[in-house]
């Protein structure tokens, strides 16, 4: 029922872990497509799983986006799910999305909140989408309030239908992604409410760059083909600045609170005001606060 695709570029050690995770799910009508995006060290994987694992190697480097289209053009079953080989699946997440299906046959996207931990600060949260009801491009502008790859399903034929995930962006993807499908007519969606995957975050990590010139230029790219009103260029603009703000409260960085900051001068959230009086103090501080604002 489900073809599980797994970019991976460079940690052929995080695959085991990853796929002896996936041999504790309850139910394994699955089967896993592994993308390596032509590693230094190719992935090789033994066949003692109980489920099918494909492996393909990109003949160059294709970047994370494109692994994933690639992947969904070679799965072969109807719902594609995506996970990164830091995340893990629940246990039961494939059992409760066959449920699911099964009961509404007409849905073609699932979504659900994840637990999220930040490994540094010893603590988790978990997110919390909003409800199909409110999806709408208007909505998604302001914030991605239903969540990334690792939290959706989605057939495979309206994930080919929308193009999959866009290869003109280097920053923001999933993003965009979101918005090509909510804009999409035949989208119909369906929210679970468990944490059904766990994601882990490291403040100060190597990977975190400040350097935002491909975030900028995926904005640049979202506000040109996605706001057409004086609403969502409002909404867009917030969040925006929210987006800009990531890599910075991750890098620990004063300079997060000046999008904070910015924030508040388009909301006057006094909220957002002492986020970035926060920030300005101790970034730390700030980012462990999530554990009580989330």
């Amino acid at each position: 029922m489900f073809s599980i695709i797994v970019p991976s570029y460079n940690r052929k050690s995080e695959i085991p872990a990853l796929l002896a995770s996936l041999a504790q799910q309850t139910y394994k009508d699955f089967e896993v497509v592994i993308v390596d995006d032509h590693s230094k060290e190719p992935v090789v994987v033994d066949d003692t799983y109980p489920f099918k694992i494909k492996v393909i190697r990109n003949e160059t480097n294709q970047g994370a986006a494109e692994s994933r289209n690639i992947g969904a053009r070679a799965a072969t079953a109807p719902w594609l799910l995506f996970l990164d080989d830091d995340d893990r699946f629940a246990e039961n997440k494939c059992e409760r999305l066959a449920e699911v299906i099964n009961q509404y046959p007409e849905i073609n996207f699932i979504y659900h909140p994840a637990k999220c931990e930040m490994v540094n600060e010893g603590f988790s949260y978990v997110t919390h989408p909003i409800s199909p009801q409110e999806i709408s491009v208007e909505r998604i502008l302001l914030a991605n309030k239903i969540g990334g790859m690792p939290m959706v399903a989605i057939k495979k034929e309206l994930f080919l239908k929308i193009g999959g995930l866009s290869t003109a962006l280097r920053s923001l993807e999933d993003y965009d992604f979101l918005l090509k499908l909510v804009k999409d007519p035949s989208f119909k969606p369906y929210k679970l409410e468990e944490a059904l995957t766990y994601c882990t975050f490291h403040t100060q990590r190597s990977s975190v760059s400040t350097d935002t010139h491909n975030t900028e230029k995926a904005i640049d790219y979202i506000r040109e083909h996605y706001v057409e009103t004086a609403q969502q260029a409002r909404n867009f603009n917030i969040n925006a600045s929210y987006i800009l703000s990531y890599p910075h409260i991750m890098n620990l960085s004063r300079k997060a609170a000046y999008y904070y900051f910015d924030i508040f001068k388009q909301t006057k959230s006094i909220k957002q005001l002492v986020i970035a009086l926060v920030v300005l103090i101790s970034p730390k501080l700030a980012l462990n606060l999530k554990r009580f604002m989330s």
